[in-house]
């Protein structure tokens, strides 16, 4: 039998939730929604559809897996869904009120107008002809599913005032048929043997459903390998549909043949190659007589049309994944089309195929390429909540800032893309009895990327003749990488406190090594941080009374001349899964080739000396940050995340301390919701300051190790009006911060495997007891451009234990409040 022919599309649908509202409104308008079916006449058919129920046999003998999932995707199919509902009524009732013109002034016209189109739905009566219609693509997609049997019968209950009517689904199975053996048959001898050479890798084995999409997904493998190894004519229509035959029918397996057929009069498959390459920059391609070229370089024939390249012809090649005489990959002249596009001088290329005259097995490029504008102008602007982490600061801020950018798309020729770029911020509180402006933030940045990898010096090369990197990845460094320049300047004014200076300078790579795995590297960078603290400003006198502070918050000088931080980012999203990883590690070194240089000049010497710039300490330490998310998908409108996040730093050599803006903090928007940023911990120590949620914006704590652990569901609301989507959230955040070393301003901070005790009382603590908990519920705001993210967590379980409580960590909700809620407004998800 043949199977998989009539394939219909997927319509992803789910019916809405209904809002939330107060229980005073809910019930005048739950008075009023009953009086909805009044206005309807069952003799002309108008009876409502208000439900939709799928009903499998339970008498079948085979248990159907995943039904859920089953379910949902039948749900899929429906061609009539009941009416939606706004704060439980259905919105025909808005409807039907709207008709009503009588007496109405032009301004209530126009009230009605406007609830018709924004409250108001047309009803929806049941039409048993298109209950039938979703009964056959319910058998289809069944049988598409392996359930080759399988009968789909509907019913339509109805109330006894025939105004409503509830249509139930009923499928008959006797279950789902499995692959007991998958055979290739091909009259081309050639494509034969490559079949049975790619065989292992097929998503058709033994023991899988028959699955319509295991199909497709083995049509776009077999389609895929033969396009990127020569046959550049291959199409998916030359796969020929399923053949099955049943292998045993109590078993429900069957046998299936793929064949592979034979392109028009012709019994193979033609292999091409790759023959010349020619290019033409700014010139029409609906023009019939190009111009000849004039230039060859690395095999490639460049056209100048008698003007002066724009992009010179070397860095064009680097661009170009074709090379003549290679066998055809259509992988190729995609990344051709992608990196060229990328360069951002030219518009989407166009390239154009045509045989070789002389020679049919080979293929001839034509690229043609369109210039974009060489200088663009762009100014963005931002406002924002903000809650600022540090002491003395004010209380609820709002901030507005302007970004104006200029990029220049060529800047050498070579098609380095140039961009300047200021950010002019200033955070002000209208709500605080004192000073009104809180902050002025000034930021400038130069960077200059390269389209190209640039490797000075030639540390990787080094590292790959060493045998520490192989030459395949080399290669592919040197093929996907793209090299950049950065260097900028950023103060921040905090009115009344400090001023930050912060300067930074960096050579780096971005290397795409898939879809799904990407490297950012600095490979030379440094950074000067210089804090200028205001006399008797609070925050002054805070870092007077914290050792901590007081060695971190100093000035810095962060380097790494051969190598400053690395960033491998592994992200399955871009695979189109509906579950997925997403993993993130980050390693960070500073000093440590000023390290080497400084204690061979000791030695050299004799001395002891500690060598500093300008009287700036240099920053010696390491940073290791490691990222991990799961992400399941429920359909389009359910998800569910789990995070884990961890991160250790460390000084060494002749740095005591780490740098300040480098150590971990705990709590916030993006962490532990259930406190404010840097109010938690560091392991069981708390200051009092902390217990006092109007002190949240002089929180300051930060330590050397973190552990983070958050889980949070997903789901679709409703959409409000027709403006924007609002999702609901509810989460569970949970981990701590901790010191590696013994803290004695900050007891009970140090990470320690089991609690131990001290004439003073508790010193360090198992850091499971001190592991934090919080929990809460968020609202998200998609309105497309962005989204606005609202989150209320409160504390479940606290870092520390209450003596007044006999020592309990968990969180005392017998004077619960409501400013026990810690609540942000964030853009973007958290994780």
């Amino acid at each position: 039998m043949s199977i998989f022919q009539n394939n219909q599309p997927y319509r992803p649908w789910f019916p809405s939730w209904s809002g939330m509202a107060s229980l005073g409104v809910l019930l005048i308008f739950l008075s009023q929604s009953c009086f909805t079916t009044r206005y309807l006449d069952p003799s002309k058919g108008e009876t409502l559809l208000v439900a939709n129920r799928i009903e499998f046999d339970k008498s079948a003998k085979e248990k159907i897996k995943n039904k859920s999932s089953l379910i949902e995707q039948l749900t899929q199919r429906l061609q009539q869904r009941p009416n939606r509902k706004l704060f439980g009524i259905r919105r025909p009732h808005f409807y039907y009120i709207s008709q009503d013109s009588i007496d109405k002034t032009k301004f209530g016209l126009a009230s009605d107008r406007t609830m018709r189109r924004i409250l108001g739905e047309e009803p929806v009566f049941i039409d048993s002809s298109l209950a039938a219609r979703t009964a056959e693509l319910m058998t289809t997609f069944l049988q598409n599913k392996g359930f080759f049997h399988a009968e789909v019968d509907y019913v339509v209950k109805r109330n006894k005032k025939n105004t409503k009517a509830e249509v139930t689904y009923q499928i008959k199975s006797k279950g789902q048929y499995t692959i007991d053996t998958l055979l290739y048959e091909s009259k081309d001898t050639v494509v034969q043997a490559i079949l049975d050479s790619i065989a292992s890798e097929s998503f058709l084995k033994p023991g899988n459903p028959i699955d319509v999409s295991l199909y497709e997904r083995e049509v776009s493998r077999i389609t895929n390998y033969l396009i990127n190894h020569g046959y550049a004519n291959f199409y998916p229509q030359y796969i020929s549909n399923l053949e099955a035959f049943d292998s045993s029918d109590a078993k429900l397996n069957a046998q299936l043949i793929l064949e592979i057929l034979p392109p028009p009069n012709r019994d193979t498959h033609q292999i091409f190659y790759i023959g010349n390459i020619y290019v033409f920059q700014n010139i029409n391609p609906s023009i019939r007589s190009l111009p000849k070229p004039d230039t060859l370089y690395n095999g490639i024939y460049f056209a100048s049309g008698g003007k002066a390249f724009k992009v010179r012809p070397k860095s064009l090649s680097n661009s170009i994944a074709l090379k003549t005489g290679d066998l055809y990959r259509f992988e190729n002249v995609e990344a051709t089309r992608r990196q060229l596009g990328a360069l951002g001088v030219f518009t989407t290329p166009t390239i154009r195929v045509e045989p070789d005259s002389l020679n049919p097995s080979r293929l001839n490029f034509f690229i043609h390429l369109t210039s974009n504008k060489k200088w663009e102008l762009e100014v963005s602007g931002d406002m924002s909540y903000t809650i600022r982490n540090g002491p003395g600061f004010s209380t609820n801020l709002i901030g507005l800032s302007v970004s104006p950018s200029v990029r220049n798309r060529n800047l050498f020729k070579g098609a380095e893309l140039g961009v300047i770029g200021l950010d002019l911020g200033v955070e002000v509180a209208p709500f605080n009895g004192g000073r009104k402006i809180n902050s002025l933030d000034l930021r400038g940045q130069t960077d200059i990327f390269f389209p190209r990898f640039v490797e000075y010096p030639r540390v990787w090369q080094l590292l790959t003749k060493s045998n520490l990197l192989g030459d395949s990845f080399y290669n592919k460094v040197k093929k996907n990488g793209i090299s950049r320049v950065s260097t900028s300047y950023n103060l921040l004014r905090l009115l009344g406190n400090y001023d930050l200076h912060f300067s930074n300078m960096t050579f780096g790579h971005d290397i795409q090594l898939s879809t799904a795995k990407r490297i950012s590297v600095n490979q030379a960078g440094v950074d000067l941080l210089i804090p200028n603290i205001d006399t008797g400003s609070v925050f002054g006198m805070l870092i007077d009374s914290q050792l901590f502070l007081q060695r971190s918050f100093s000035k810095q000088f962060m380097t790494g001349f051969l190598f400053r931080d690395i960033t491998f980012t592994y992200d399955e999203s871009f695979l189109g899964l509906n579950s997925y990883w997403f993993f993130r590690a980050y390693f960070d070194v500073s000093g440590l080739e000023v390290m080497g240089l400084n204690s061979l000049y000791n030695v050299i010497s004799g001395s002891s000396s500690e060598w500093k710039i300008g009287g700036v300490n240099l920053s010696h330490y390491v940073k290791l940050e490691l990222d991990a998310r799961r992400y399941w998908k429920f359909g389009p409108k359910k998800t569910l995340v789990a995070r884990f996040n961890t991160g250790v730093v460390r000084p060494f050599y002749n740095s005591t301390d780490v740098p300040y803006v480098k150590q971990f903090y705990a709590g916030g928007p993006n962490s532990l919701r259930g406190w404010y940023a840097r109010g938690l911990g560091p392991g069981s120590f708390v200051e009092d300051l902390t217990l006092d949620p109007r002190n949240r914006n002089r929180f300051y704590q930060a330590a050397d190790f973190k552990i983070e652990l958050n889980l949070e569901y997903r789901t679709f609301l409703f959409r409000p009006f027709g403006f924007f989507n609002l999702h609901g959230a509810a989460f569970v955040d949970c981990g701590n911060i901790w010191t590696l070393n013994f803290d004695p301003s900050r007891r009970g901070s140090q990470f320690s495997f089991r609690t131990v005790e001290d004439e003073n009382g508790i010193v360090k603590n198992n850091f499971i007891n001190t592991i934090a908990v919080s929990g809460g519920v968020g609202l998200r705001w998609d309105v497309s451009y962005f989204t606005l993210r609202t989150d209320f967590g409160t504390p479940l379980k606290n870092s520390y234990p209450d003596p007044k409580r006999d020592d309990s960590y968990w969180a005392d909700f017998s004077g619960w409040g409501i400013n026990d809620i810690v609540w942000s407004l964030s853009l973007g998800y958290p994780f």
